[in-house]
């Protein structure tokens, strides 16, 4: 028997390995990993925001599209179909827009439900 764990790493580090399995070790490593792959896929495609960022920007900093889709946990298309609504947005020039990172950290704080108190 395998150890799964080395060979998950070895794979991982270089996915042509993969070509040396036998088949029945492919179909057993697939069977293995096939919740964990299913379970990052649903977090990749939830619109679920991302946990609280801390406040690292400096005064000023505008952050890009992906940079602040990435942020909220949001499709950067979505960040561009409400970006005239969004406080924080930026417009440097006719089809330029960019996110003050402060603003957006502030929105992030107000959107965020209050704790409540038990």
């Amino acid at each position: 028997m395998i150890d799964r764990a080395k060979l998950l790493d070895a794979l991982i580090a270089d996915p042509a390995k993969a070509d040396a399995l036998t088949r029945d070790e492919a179909r057993a490593l697939a069977v293995t990993i096939a919740p964990l792959v299913k379970a990052l896929e649903l977090r990749a495609l939830s619109a679920q925001p991302a946990p609280a960022p801390t406040s690292k920007h400096e005064n000023g900093a505008l952050l890009s599209a992906p940079e602040a889709a990435a942020l909220l946990g949001v499709p950067i298309r979505w960040l561009y179909r409400h970006a005239r609504g969004l406080p924080f947005t930026r417009r440097l020039g006719h089809r330029t827009l960019r996110f003050d990172a402060r603003g957006l950290d502030r929105w992030i704080a107000k959107q965020r439900p209050p704790e409540l108190d038990p």
